[in-house]
């Protein structure tokens, strides 16, 4: 009864978030895509400058830290001689408090080369600008489980960053009920599509989101390392941060584009982004949190192989 009551607040309390705020996911994308971002290479001061805008954002939303700050440091490569830095806060849950989604959104793009700017609008400012707006509307309330909003860094070499969360997790690896990863949301493929990847054990959700949302693409896989059914040609589980949760047992949703004609250009820039369409994308993500809100952790663990 109170977990009900808990929820019916939550609701509540989100009224004031009905509308989607595309302006601001917008602006959002606009900054961390700008020039002086300089792409975002990891190790980059384009890099820092984008730490500092998630830094900030979290501290203005008085997200909690796991330790004396928002940043986790993390080596990698051979030899482990190169570096990376997560941005990662938390927002207590309330009925669930010591089960945690990870919302992940990877912060780094490919920098510079030459003249020429690679900017990562949709690949990947705008996952971030969501996973921002996500923490904007949970930390108002106090939703039912525990949210990390993890930036990670150094995807675009190798999914660097979630590996070292997963490595070494600020909590109880089994206390991780979820990863929900969002990557490049904010432009249609060929085909007008936004893909959910990882919802086929919640049927629940699927057919809620269908009814709703004809422009998203459900994808399913058959096992580790297995390509995508719909798709043999792109490696699904194993496309973006939300992989190395996946090979942990953990279960993830992946919201994700397929590549568009400007992906991994200097052309991905703010201007070619779709507002229409990443309202959508915003509103399927938010509507997902919202059913995973109504349910126990022992339906999101269940999608554990």
């Amino acid at each position: 009864m109170r977990s009900n009551l808990l929820f019916w607040l939550f609701l509540s309390s989100c009224l004031q978030y009905s509308y989607i705020s595309k302006a601001d996911v917008l602006a959002d994308i606009q900054q961390l895509s700008a020039v002086q971002m300089q792409g975002r290479k990891t190790g980059t001061a384009g890099a820092e400058l984008a730490q500092q805008f998630i830094v900030e954002r979290y501290t203005q939303l008085q997200l909690a830290t796991f330790s004396n700050g928002y940043r986790q440091n993390f080596s990698y490569g051979r030899g482990q001689k190169k570096t990376g830095v997560n941005i990662l806060a938390y927002q207590p849950g309330c009925t669930y408090p010591q089960q945690f989604i990870v919302i992940t959104a990877h912060y780094d793009h490919l920098g510079k080369q030459g003249r020429k700017i690679f900017h990562g609008a949709d690949d990947n400012a705008s996952g971030v600008a969501a996973m921002l707006e996500l923490a904007a509307r949970l930390s108002a309330v106090c939703p039912a489980y525990s949210y990390i909003f993890l930036a990670t860094d150094a995807e675009e070499g190798g999914l660097h960053g979630s590996k070292a969360f997963v490595a070494a997790p600020p909590v109880p690896v089994e206390n991780i009920v979820l990863n929900l990863n969002l990557d490049m949301i904010s432009r249609a493929d060929r085909r007008g599509r936004l893909y959910l990847t990882g919802a086929r054990r919640y049927p629940a959700l699927t057919a809620q989101l269908a009814k709703d949302f004809s422009k998203l693409q459900f994808l399913h896989h058959r096992g580790p390392g297995r390509m995508a059914r719909n798709n043999p040609r792109y490696d699904w589980p194993n496309a973006s941060d939300h992989g190395p949760f996946y090979r942990a047992g953990i279960p993830y949703l992946f919201f994700g584009g397929q590549e568009h004609p400007h992906y991994h250009t200097p052309d991905d820039t703010w201007q070619r982004i779709e507002a229409d369409f990443l309202e959508m994308a915003i509103s399927a993500i938010w509507q997902t949190v919202q059913w995973l809100e109504q349910q126990p952790p022992q339906t999101l663990q269940a999608a554990k192989r």
